[in-house]
């Protein structure tokens, strides 16, 4: 898939590209233009000066000056407008590709679990190269074109005899592109290689840094954290190299070009006229030599953009029914579960009881969609609230922390009624700038049972309409827990809630469990699982 399909395809407006791409030829045309006709002006009033002071000639100077002050005016209004539309589709593309790619990742995700690391590197690195195509590639790659074929036109109406030299420019500059293009193609997978091994090198010896620190002195550390990104820098550095020699090459052609010039019998006031437009255009070409070098990362990137699928829109479900539910814990592997059937309707509450590994968080994963089923089907409400046993929590302002992802951005009341809810709001009130301070490695570190009650405080204000949680006490204090979960039973007195716990304290405001027991495997037939009640009904099935 091209950017081009990728833009049709993700329903982009295409005029702003469109006017963008017209206004850069007008904008290059105008500054060129500009310069070649002020150093024809500038050498032909000098020379009428003279000659006016002997009184040979005359010079009307008013046409081209106001031919200049046109073409200023036209240059600096149509840069500007191409600025802003160049910019305006990038971030058009920028809206849509970041959604696109994200629900492309997490679809993935959902049938590959594991690939967290590469889902961010693509969503961050990827989705960046493939958002600046039109600025690094194809915009630089028509100025380039007007820079190089526009001396040789002016030569024709200026000088006929000057076209020849004033193409050397162009000539050079397709040799070196077409002849490096290869090199250049090789350095971006390398490059691309590299980085993603720099990024997962590092990424490693961050996570390891406190075994790490036991075994290894800080030289050897920096050492190592050095060596992760030897191989990126060694090509960066060749890339470089190769730009450089690129100018160089160029430059020389240039060089030649106005060699061919000067010793051509041109008039004078002609000569500087395109002497200045050869010179401009050197500036304008450079950027082109770059092009294959970013046209193979836009390449590189586009395949590995994910395939999103059209998804038919969710369906207004107000109860949690699955029938005949295994569940497993990646996809194509074995179920874990012998089929659990059960219909639940706002207001009741369940604990999910079992062994540990039996895949208990496995099924809050499935119910919540994170996981395809082993077998059977899962109708599910469209908005559900998940807090896990190790919650992910953003690097943020804590206002920011409990509220990234909601629709709508909840008042402050909201959000210290859910601090009181999980006995928050007196921590919260003690840190140096409350809501507004800074949560994560650069500010306060919750421990891990806040971390917990926060990203309840998080599924609090997102109001969903089925709530999972996955150890909701573990960390807390038992007298702690039981208050947060007698709070918790009148929040979600209207909402279906499904728990997962070892701890005692759901037990006592949530009375109906669903056992979960492993598949067996030694050829009996599975059965489906009762539905019971009370904290003892794990006992009842021991025998099954």
């Amino acid at each position: 898939m091209t950017v081009w399909r990728l833009i049709q395809r993700l329903g982009v407006a295409q005029w702003p590209l469109g006017l963008a791409i017209i206004l850069t030829i007008g904008m290059t045309a105008s500054a060129l233009g500009l310069l070649a006709l002020s150093g024809w002006f500038l050498t032909a009033a000098s020379i009428a000066g003279l000659a006016v002071a002997t009184g040979a000639i005359g010079f009307n100077f008013l046409i081209p000056a106001s031919l200049i002050r046109a073409l200023a005016v036209t240059r600096t209004g149509l840069r500007y407008a191409e600025r802003l539309l160049s910019h305006d589709a990038t971030l058009r593309l920028v809206v849509k590709l970041r959604r696109y790619v994200f629900d492309g990742l997490l679809s993935e995700l959902r049938e590959q679990p594991g690939r967290e690391q590469d889902a961010l590197d693509r969503l961050v690195s990827d989705a960046t190269v493939v958002e600046g195509a039109l600025l690094r590639t194809l915009l630089p790659f028509i100025g380039a074109v007007i820079a190089a074929l526009f001396t040789p036109i002016l030569a024709v109406f200026l000088a006929p005899s000057a076209i020849l030299p004033t193409l050397i420019p162009a000539g050079v500059l397709i040799g070196v592109v077409w002849w490096r293009r290869p090199g250049y193609q090789a350095l971006a997978q390398q490059i691309d290689r590299d980085a993603r091994r720099a990024r997962e090198r590092a990424i490693a010896l961050a996570d390891g840094r406190y075994e790490l620190g036991l075994l290894l002195s800080t030289d050897e550390l920096n050492a190592l954290t050095t060596d992760a990104y030897s191989g990126l820098t060694t090509a960066r550095l060749a890339k470089v190299k190769r730009e450089q020699v690129d100018r160089w090459l160029l430059g020389i052609g240039q060089a030649f070009a106005v060699l061919g010039l000067i010793l051509l019998p041109l008039e004078l006031p002609f000569m500087v006229s395109l002497l200045l437009a050869l010179l401009a255009t050197a500036e304008l070409m450079t950027p082109a030599l770059s092009v294959s070098f970013e046209a193979e990362r836009v390449r590189i990137a586009m395949q590995r953009m994910p395939t999103v699928m059209p998804m038919a829109p969710p369906q207004q479900h107000m109860t949690l029914a699955f029938e005949a539910l295994q569940v497993a814990a990646l996809p194509g592997q074995a179920p874990l579960t012998m089929p659990i059937t059960r219909t639940l309707r706002p207001g009741d509450a369940l604990i999910i009881t079992g062994d540990s590994g039996v895949g208990k968080t496995t099924l809050l994963r499935t119910l919540a969609g994170f996981l395809p089923p082993a077998s059977g089907t899962v109708v599910r409400p469209d908005q559900i609230g998940l807090v896990m046993q190790s919650p992910w929590l953003p690097e943020d302002q804590l206002r920011q922390v409990v509220t990234l992802g909601l629709p709508d951005t909840p008042t402050d009341e909201a959000i210290w009624n859910a601090l009181e809810t999980v006995e928050l709001a007196t921590w919260v009130r003690a840190l140096p700038q409350g809501l507004d301070t800074w949560v994560g490695s650069d500010g306060v570190q919750p421990s891990g049972g806040q971390q917990r009650r926060l990203a309840i405080v998080r599924l609090l204000l997102q109001k969903p309409r089925l709530v999972l949680m996955d150890e909701p006490t573990e960390g807390l204090e038992p007298e702690l827990a039981t208050r947060i979960m007698a709070r918790l039973a009148e929040t979600f007195d209207q909402q279906i809630w499904i728990v997962v716990s070892h701890r005692p304290e759901p037990y006592q405001v949530i009375q109906a469990t669903l056992p979960l027991l492993p598949l067996r495997r030694n050829g009996g037939s599975p059965q489906d699982l009762p539905y019971t009640a009370g904290h003892d009904a794990l006992s009842n099935h021991q025998d099954l």
